[in-house]
């Protein structure tokens, strides 16, 4: 079962849902769920056949959750967080046998009642029997769904429509057959109607299968088995689901890897096109991390496995496309709060359709209750349902594809308007791989005793200069201790304690807060440092200055063309840095961003962009990759992390680029106006199919077997048009693939 944690009051849950075939069954479900207590929000999603639910743990529970949606007349189950069970909504074979039983039925009675038109009883009575077998054993789900839709609550859905169009004109024909000398019979309408919607829900079926096809080919892409190394170094074929963290694999060339790990010996290159896009293999040596289900075209090579099944990237990929592609966009609220009167509004019309043909206009019973059942078939709140969440549910599947993930439905709406983009500095505009490229000592301390203190000081951080400080420790063969005390400073460094030693290291601002002197010749040269483009900071041992520590970064290769090409879109850019103004500016100048801001503490960064989203007349976006901006990215309209982000940027973010590729968000924002393209189109026609197919049946023009096929088409048309999204150009991010 899916069960997401938020906080101590808050969980979320997501149910497949069984039994749903109209907007009117979602609003229905959506409306018990809400009734639950504890239930904060409930949204429930046609086109993936599956609700989410966020509750308190505390009051609700999913077994709870799971006897209302039963309670509301459908079925639900726990979701799966299991690759291998990845959603699936085709057709079940027994509705594709049901189906052709009503197709061979049915021919043999169009044949009869039109072609040949009955002039004896024994044929009027065959058209009669197999019109039943059609209506009520190949049509029962419309009975029992509409039965169902009325013990609970009095509803009325999609079901109610088609169930009372085929009843009225079966019940009318045989009341003719029976008790009038020349009937008036329309058995085959009946029939028709059902074989006709039947047909367009497999139609229909096939299509969203074809929707949900992407993330169909990431959940095959594991292997069966995988050469698992045993304690006495020999090797065990077993099944993937029998892999636990910590065991080492053997991978050979054309294999594909098992889980997720890290090598331990050999080397190789591995294709990993499947999650990052990018064709060219990447070279793996002992420590490369490794993805589960990448191929392995190169050498052989063993890695420990350190995340299996859910805990995978390629699992968390697919379960963040599941909870998009099941969310909902603000734009759906349009469709929602029409279905909400949709289906007793088409039975008012069908009933005033009657009453003003046999009254008003003098028709006969049957010539006033034909186009009435016309305008209860040919009524569609299914594209109405469909019409949003089948292009969610395709955009969501190609931005993954593409090395885009994102969060949901709301950010996908949100994206198009994007008018200010802030850039972080370190790991976002630039590698982050950030180097020691000098040491300028300030006292008697020679340039391995700094490594050591230093070193021994920053091994608990995570900031990349830290990092970097660590690794040139290492690689000039400093040892390094465990500090007896750490503490680290946002946005101003870290405070430790090594062999007895107070050490500080940071900017100058936390030498000034913790009482360090500094004179004018030190604070010269950092600044002559700082407007060379170097990042530099200071190290005190016992509260006087000990050395100051530069560093170089590199600008990374895309990251001038990105923000060209998002300044072309007419989008303003950013950045907001923690590093100091000299680094920052030499930064700007080379990518081109004239509008910038330095020395920024977290909290500094986060309080710029709410002033600019209260300020600003668009959506204004954030990316950033480290812990220092998840404040930011949280504080932004739609925060967006690259994909090497630290877990905490990750959680805060509406949108991943996968590939940590900057070019990324131009495509995301143009999927996100192709989405909503196709929305309005899919909108559109749904509500102008209703307009005027409704009145057309109203005045007889469409006969109810013509009514059933247009409402049949008018939903596949709907799910096949948010698939061009499929094939749609959506910018360089497309074109690299």
């Amino acid at each position: 079962m899916v069960v997401k944690t938020l906080t101590k009051d808050e969980a979320t849950v997501r149910l497949d849902i069984s039994g749903m075939h109209c907007a009117s069954c979602v609003g229905r479900i959506e409306r018990y769920l809400s009734k639950v207590p504890g239930v904060d929000s409930a949204a429930v999603n046609l086109a993936t056949n599956t609700a989410s639910v966020t509750y308190d743990p505390l009051i609700a529970s999913p077994d709870t959750l799971i006897a209302t949606v039963v309670k509301s007349g459908y079925g639900a189950t726990p979701a799966t967080d299991d690759l291998s069970a990845a959603r699936k909504p085709l057709a079940r074979p027994y509705e594709s046998y049901n189906l052709l039983a009503a197709i061979v039925l049915t021919v043999p009675v169009l044949i009869i009642s039109m072609a040949i038109k009955p002039e004896t009883v024994t044929l009027e009575w065959i058209v009669a029997a197999l019109a039943t077998v059609v209506v009520f054993v190949s049509g029962r789900e419309f009975f029992s769904g509409a039965f169902s839709a009325l013990v609970h609550g009095g509803a009325a859905t999609m079901d109610t429509l088609i169930a009372v169009g085929s009843f009225s004109a079966y019940s009318f024909s045989l009341y003719e057959l029976v008790f009038v000398r020349q009937p008036m019979l329309y058995f085959e309408t009946a029939a028709t109607i059902v074989t006709l919607i039947l047909f367009g829900r497999q139609l229909e079926a096939r299509a969203r299968k074809s929707a949900a096809d992407s993330m169909q080919s990431l959940s095959k892409e594991l292997p069966a088995t995988a050469s698992k190394i045993a304690e006495d170094g020999s090797e065990q074929i077993v099944p993937v689901g029998k892999l636990l963290a910590g065991d080492q694999i053997r991978i050979h060339p054309g294999e594909k890897l098992a889980a997720d790990g890290v090598v331990v010996s050999g080397a190789s290159a591995v294709n990993e096109s499947l999650v990052t896009g990018e064709s060219l293999p990447v070279e793996k040596t002992v420590g490369s991390r490794v993805i589960g289900g990448t191929l392995n075209t190169g050498g052989t090579f063993i890695y420990r496995i350190t995340a299996v099944g859910a805990k995978t990237v390629l699992a968390s990929i697919v379960a963040l496309v599941q909870e998009a592609q099941g969310s909902k966009a603000p734009i759906q609220r349009v469709a929602d709060k029409v279905s909400a009167v949709f289906v007793p509004s088409v039975f008012f019309f069908a009933a005033l359709t009657f009453i003003v043909r046999l009254l008003l206009l003098k028709d006969g019973f049957s010539e006033a209750l034909i186009p009435s059942v016309a305008v209860l078939v040919i009524a569609c709140p299914c594209a109405l349902g469909l019409a949003t969440p089948t292009a969610i549910m395709v955009s969501s599947g190609r931005g993954a594809q593409l090395g885009v993930l994102i969060k949901n439905g709301s950010v996908l709406e949100l994206a198009q308007a994007i008018k200010t983009i802030i850039f972080d500095k370190t790991g976002t505009l630039t590698e982050g791989t950030i180097t020691l490229s000098e040491i300028t000592p300030l006292g008697s301390y020679d340039r391995a005793e700094l490594l050591h203190l230093a070193g021994s000081s920053e091994v608990p951080s995570e900031h990349p200069l830290a990092k970097a400080i660590v690794s040139e420790a290492k690689s000039a063969g400093v040892k390094l201790v465990d500090a007896e005390s750490f503490t680290s400073h946002w946005g101003q460094g870290v405070k430790a304690r090594v062999d007895g030693r107070e050490i500080l290291i940071g900017n100058t601002r936390l030498m000034k807060n913790s009482g360090v002197d500094l004179d004018e010749t030190i604070v010269g040269e950092v600044f002559k440092l700082k407007e060379s483009g170097s990042t530099t900071i200071i190290m005190a041992v016992d509260n006087l200055p000990a050395a100051l520590f530069s560093f170089s970064d590199t600008i990374r290769t895309e990251a001038k063309s990105a923000v060209l090409a998002l300044q072309k879109l007419g989008i303003n850019v950013m950045m907001l840095t923690g590093d100091s103004a000299g680094p920052a500016s030499a930064i700007a100048e080379k990518i081109g961003i004239e509008n910038f801001r330095a020395d920024l503490l977290p909290a500094d960064k986060a309080s710029a962009i709410e002033e600019l989203t209260s300020s600003s007349d668009g959506v204004v976006a954030m990316v950033g990759d480290g812990v220092n901006d998840a404040p930011a990215l949280a504080a932004a309209d739609i925060g967006i992390a690259m994909g090497h982000a630290t877990d905490m940027a990750l959680n805060a973010a509406d949108i991943t680029l996968i590939r940590g590729d900057l070019g990324s968000i131009q495509t995301a924002i143009a999927l996100s106006k192709s989405t909503m393209t196709i929305i309005r189109q899919n909108l559109f026609w749904a509500f102008i199919f209703n307009i005027i197919g409704i009145p057309l049946a109203a005045f007889g023009v469409l006969n109810p077997m013509l009514a059933a096929f247009a409402m049949a088409l008018s939903s596949v048309t709907v799910v096949t048009n948010s698939l061009r999204l499929k094939t749609l150009r959506l910018g360089s991010a497309d074109e690299a693939n």
